[in-house]
This record gives C-alpha cells, sequence and structure tokens, in this order.
C-alpha cells in the first residue's frame, strides 16, 4: 500500500492575546484554522493607505484626520448607538430623511429607531414612539402653548 504523500512541514507561530480573546478562541472548535483564515484574509487585500508597506505615505495621515474630523460618530437619541455622522455637504450622500432631520434639527437616530419614528403633524420633526400620542413634537407643542 503506497504511503500518502507528505505535506509541507507547518510553523508553529505564538502571538499573545488578552484573556477576554483568549477564552473566545478557545471556546472555538478549530481555533487553529480560524486564526489561518483570518490572517489569510487580512492579508489577501493590501491597505489602500499603504499598500501593504505598513507605512502610510506622507501626508494621508492629515487626510484621515481630516476625513474623520468630517464624519465624527455620533449616538442614536433613543438607543445610544454610535454611528457615523451623516454626510452634510451637497451631493456627498444620497438624501436621506434621517439624515435631513439631522441636518435640520440636529437629533440623529439610527436606522432602527428611526423606522419607529412619527413625524410632527406640524414641522415634520420626527419624534419618538413614547411622544406619538401627540400629533405634534414637544417643540410646536411648546409653541403652541406659548401662544396660548
Amino acid at each position: 500500500m503506497p504511503r500518502a504523500p507528505s505535506r509541507r512541514p507547518k510553523s508553529v507561530v505564538a502571538f499573545k492575546v488578552d484573556p477576554d480573546l483568549a477564552a473566545v478562541l478557545d471556546a472555538m472548535p478549530n481555533k487553529s484554522e480560524f486564526i489561518r483564515a483570518a490572517v489569510e484574509t487580512r492579508l489577501s487585500g493590501a491597505c489602500p493607505l499603504c499598500h501593504g508597506t505598513g507605512v502610510a505615505p506622507r501626508g494621508a495621515n492629515d487626510d484621515l484626520a481630516r476625513m474623520v474630523a468630517r464624519h465624527p460618530f455620533v449616538a442614536c437619541s433613543v438607543c445610544g448607538q454610535k454611528a457615523p455622522r451623516p454626510c452634510h455637504a451637497a451631493g456627498d450622500c444620497h438624501a436621506h430623511p434621517r439624515d435631513e432631520a439631522f441636518e435640520r434639527w440636529g437629533v440623529f437616530y439610527c436606522d432602527g429607531c428611526f423606522a419607529e419614528t412619527v413625524a410632527c403633524k406640524t414641522c415634520e420633526r420626527p419624534f419618538t414612539p413614547e411622544s406619538a400620542r401627540h400629533k405634534r413634537c414637544e417643540h410646536c407643542r411648546n409653541a403652541a402653548a406659548a401662544r396660548a
């Protein structure tokens, strides 16, 4: 009976991780396969900034800082989930009612919470279902009460 062709010898690579990550990896049925696949996936595409060299070109950090400043994260007014700030430059992003509400009133809702909002009958400002028994947002109700 012929022997099976021998495989290439494998090398052992060790690296340090924090205890929480170690616990997650230890719970996996085949952590070695998972780690190999993760490393191969990560190495299969070069970074668009450094092109796989590990060193960003001169000035790239400035561009990255400007991009982050332009698109910081904001927290949802209802659930607190952080998401990138909606684009605010004309033509940069597709118009979305949620983004328009943020630009107009400064109130941010994540996609899930925005789907649950109700529009004010007076100004069309979105507000949460807890206030939905009213047909107008708090600002319009307060303005009406002040006039009365």
